[in-house]
C-alpha cells in the first residue's frame, strides 16, 4: 500500500479577516407580531397503555406588514424565519400560545408539555408550526357523603 508522500507544511497569513452581518430583533415588535397572529389548532385525545394522551398540532403565522421602517432584507421571510427560530423568547411565547391552545381544547387537564418547533418562511412572513404532546390528567368524580 502506497501512501501520500512528505509535503511541506505552508506558512500562515499574517491577518485573517471575516465580514458578517448581525441582526437583534426587539421583544415588543415580536410580541406586537404574536398579538395578531393567525392562529390554527387542533388536536384530539387517543387511549394508549400509559393511559390517555393529547396530541395537538397549533400553527402560528407572523404577517409582517410592509411598512414595518426595517431594510427591506428584515421583511424577507427568509430572514425573519431564520431569526425566529434561533430567538429563544420567540420560540417560549410560541410555546405558551401552543400550550394554551391545547389546554382550551383538550378535554381534561394536561400533565408534563412536550413538543417539537418548526419555523418556516411564509409569503405572508413566518410560519411557527408546534407539534404537542401531553398525557391527560382526568379526575374522577367524587360522590359526596351529605350528614
Amino acid at each position: 500500500m502506497t501512501r501520500p508522500g512528505l509535503a511541506k507544511a505552508r506558512g500562515l497569513p499574517f491577518v485573517l479577516a471575516q465580514t458578517t452581518t448581525l441582526y437583534r430583533a426587539t421583544d415588543p415588535r415580536w410580541r406586537e407580531l404574536f398579538e395578531q397572529a393567525d392562529i390554527i389548532s387542533e388536536g384530539c385525545a387517543r387511549q394508549e397503555a400509559g393511559g390517555r394522551m393529547w396530541y395537538g398540532t397549533t400553527s402560528l403565522i407572523l404577517s409582517v406588514p410592509a411598512g414595518t421602517g426595517d431594510g427591506r432584507e428584515l421583511r424577507e421571510p427568509a430572514v425573519l424565519a431564520a431569526l425566529a427560530g434561533r430567538d429563544v423568547h420567540v420560540r417560549l411565547r410560541a410555546v405558551r400560545m401552543a400550550h394554551r391552545e391545547a389546554s382550551l381544547r383538550a378535554p381534561g387537564g394536561l400533565g408534563r408539555f412536550t413538543c417539537e418547533i418548526q419555523v418556516t418562511p411564509d409569503a405572508r412572513g413566518v410560519r411557527i408550526d408546534v407539534d404537542v404532546q401531553a398525557p391527560l390528567i382526568e379526575r374522577r368524580a367524587r360522590t359526596r357523603k351529605v350528614p
